[in-house]
């Protein structure tokens, strides 16, 4: 029985495991200008609340780059 029931806790932890990873990238903005990519994935946040976070979210690491670059020739971050 004991078996039974750790081959199924394996089963059901190998299945959770094997979903899709959805990861989204956000532009946040420290108080002293400097922008900074965020991944939304990780379950912590930034030890300090001194940012904002943007309201857009990007699917890839490339675009939320390309979105940081265009904001530091804009000069709205650096």
């Amino acid at each position: 029985m004991k078996l039974l029931s750790v081959i199924l806790s394996a089963a059901a932890i190998s299945v959770a495991a094997s979903g899709p990873a959805q990861a989204d990238y956000q532009i946040i903005r420290w108080t002293s200008g400097f922008c900074q990519i965020w991944d939304q994935s990780t379950p912590y946040r930034p030890l300090t609340n001194d940012f904002k976070a943007g309201r857009k979210t990007f699917k890839t690491f490339a675009a939320a780059t390309q979105t940081r670059a265009r904001l530091v020739a804009a000069r709205q971050c650096w």
